[in-house]
């Protein structure tokens, strides 16, 4: 099928579009690797999709000149057909490539359609790339801009409305994108919902911080998570920087008056993008009256408390209960 390379006009880039996910931010701290050691290779970048599509902006996949892949823009025909592009971009053989596909023309039932941005990873573009990589490093939101003309580049923002919207934008040949810190779930307790949400979030591309003052708080029983021996919120704040709009609280400590004592701690952290409590609508009520009456908070704040915390879906076991809350917190990631 010939290539069928896209106008230069804006394109809506898809509603479902968002952040970069943990694979895609992978990507970029890879791509600055490449890049910076011009190892022949080549970014694939979604940068609109229309309809239904596989992935959507900013989805990434890297491509060697051997035609070796990482990442996925959403497998299949589609991504075959890219990825042929991509490798001869990779071995210098065609300069970057803006191309548009229409699903339906490959065989796929979503009928949706995709841009993509094609570029080789030189040194042209690596400063940008590593400028995003040791920002992510301090947890310093940053934009990155492609130009989509060639011969392209990039550019690292300190500053954009994207960082706001958490949205990409294409704008005629420009593509900007988001490049956030990994959403951090801050766990407040160490007991076994703790234990299994912990492995189960940081394999979702979580930055996990557990904190309590018990002895359950070990490198053992949390190994891929950073630990903070306190409860106090203060303390917390002291050990991890401060709270924003990427930071999701769950509070499931072994007892009731631990519970309320966090809670009232957080709910006046409004730059939480969420709060959760571990517990039933009955023990929600029970916190809210309490609370109340002690002047801590009001109706909007405690309005934002999920409790029960998580989807519905019937869990029991302490495993299915982090798959229930992690799956919110990806709704919320997303903006679904």
């Amino acid at each position: 099928m010939a290539m069928r390379y896209a106008r230069g006009v804006d394109q809506p880039v898809g509603e479902r579009a968002g952040t970069a996910s943990r694979d895609d931010l992978d990507l970029l701290a890879e791509a600055a690797r490449l890049a910076a050691a011009a190892a022949p290779s080549a970014l694939v970048t979604v940068v609109a999709s229309k309809g239904s599509t596989p992935r959507h902006p900013p989805a990434k996949m890297i491509v060697g000149a051997d035609g070796a892949a990482r990442g996925t823009i959403g497998g299949g025909r589609l991504e075959a057909e890219i990825a042929e592009a991509a490798v001869s971009v990779a071995r210098s053989a065609a300069p970057p490539s803006r191309l548009r596909r229409a699903t339906r023309d490959l065989g796929m039932s979503c009928g949706g359609e995709i841009e993509v941005w094609i570029e080789p990873l030189d040194g042209a573009r690596a400063e940008a790339l590593l400028e995003v990589s040791r920002r992510l490093a301090r947890r310093l939101p940053t934009a990155l801009r492609t130009t989509l003309v060639a011969p392209g580049g990039k550019t690292a923002l300190a500053e954009d409305p994207c960082l706001g919207t958490r949205r990409p934008r294409l704008e005629g040949d420009c593509f900007v994108e988001p490049a956030l810190p990994r959403d951090r779930l801050l766990l407040f307790g160490s007991g076994h919902v703790a234990c299994a949400l912990a492995a189960l979030a940081a394999s979702l591309g979580f930055e996990v911080v557990v904190c309590d003052d018990h002895e359950l708080l070990s490198p053992e029983r949390f190994p891929t998570a950073r630990r903070v021996n306190s409860l106090d919120v203060a303390s917390v704040l002291a050990a991890v920087g401060p709270f924003g709009r990427g930071d999701h609280a769950i509070i499931a400590t072994r007892d009731h008056d631990l519970d309320q004592a966090v809670l009232e701690q957080l709910l006046p952290r409004h730059e939480l993008a969420s709060l959760g409590l571990l517990g039933s609508q009955r023990k929600r009520e029970r916190f809210r009256a309490r609370v109340e009456s002690r002047g801590i908070g009001d109706a909007a704040s405690f309005s934002r408390l999920r409790c029960p915390v998580g989807i519905a879906i019937g869990a029991e076991t302490p495993e299915e209960i982090a798959v229930s809350i992690v799956a919110d917190l990806i709704r919320i990631r997303r903006g679904a």
